[in-house]
């Protein structure tokens, strides 16, 4: 007879590699359950280390995309206070001008009248100078000149990388009196429209509307132009970045996620190995008993 087939109580090769096989199984089993309860094929670093190296950078890019979204977000509510406050300043502007045409009708104009019209100036310039002094975005005053092309402009970061490439810079200068306008005159502006200035409208009625002509125009191009970032450049970084953050997610996905119809499969084949493998194990062991017997 072969003696590997014989009857041994010390040493049953057959029980070892049956029990070697269910420890086998419920390991891969418990990993199994790992996927289908958390939905991710990577739970640690061995499940798989070059996906698990792939899955990282593309979270880490996920993240800094959704943060660069957020940061142009930003930006664009940001200009909106901005130019929200130069409309302001452009109403007045225009309602200021009106009374400089008024003035010049000297004929039918009283000096109490274009003085009444001087005392509403004064109040208008008041106004666009408390617009550029109170017009902030968290504290920071946006129209006073501290955001200016000559201070370097607002910086803006718009990409996931941290590089000159991935930021613009938005110039918002001064709506000040004493910035605006100075088109109408080589050295005018908007303060010297007030009653005693040099284009008071007693004195030069004339050279008020070229300031205040300069002025309209200076603060329409400069509500222009944030407008033209707006629509340009930041509305279809978001859109972009969206995409972006889509594809990136799903590329991360094929990496990390748990395949369901796979994942139950192999679930229910371990269980069936499993209940096999103990039946094995028990039916080796039962030969310890027989040889046993042999003795008794």
């Amino acid at each position: 007879m072969d003696k590997m087939s014989g009857l041994y109580i010390t040493s049953l090769s057959g029980a070892l590699t049956a029990a070697h096989q269910v420890q086998r199984t419920q390991a891969s089993l418990a990993d199994t359950m790992t996927q289908l309860a958390t939905g991710l094929r990577i739970n640690a670093a061995k499940d798989d280390p070059a996906g698990l190296i792939a899955q990282e950078l593309l979270r880490s890019e996920i993240t800094a995309s959704n943060a660069a979204i957020k940061n142009t977000q930003l930006a664009n509510a940001m200009l909106n206070v901005a130019e929200s406050g130069m409309k302001q300043i452009s109403n007045l502007l225009i309602e200021a001008k009106s009374l400089a045409v008024e003035a010049a009708n000297t004929g039918a104009m009283t000096p109490e009248m274009v003085e009444a019209n001087q005392a509403q100036m004064n109040a208008i310039l008041d106004s666009i100078d408390r617009f550029s002094g109170t017009t902030n975005w968290l504290g920071k005053p946006l129209l006073d000149g501290s955001m200016s092309s000559k201070n370097g402009g607002a910086l803006f970061q718009l990409g996931p990388d941290v590089v000159s490439g991935q930021q613009v810079t938005v110039p918002l200068e001064s709506t000040r009196t004493t910035a605006v306008g100075r088109g109408g005159g080589r050295y005018a502006s908007l303060a010297d429209l007030r009653s005693g200035g040099a284009a008071s409208l007693a004195s030069n009625p004339r050279l008020a509307d070229k300031i205040l002509e300069s002025a309209v125009s200076q603060i329409a191009t400069q509500r222009g132009a944030v407008g033209a970032e707006q629509k340009y450049t930041l509305d279809p970084n978001i859109a972009a970045l969206q995409d972006t953050v889509v594809q990136l997610t799903a590329a991360k996905s094929l990496i990390s996620d748990t395949d369901f119809a796979e994942a139950y499969s192999n679930m229910v084949r371990d269980q069936i190995l499993l209940q096999a493998g103990i039946s094995a194990l028990g039916l080796a062991n039962q030969n310890r008993s027989y040889a046993a017997a042999l003795l008794g």
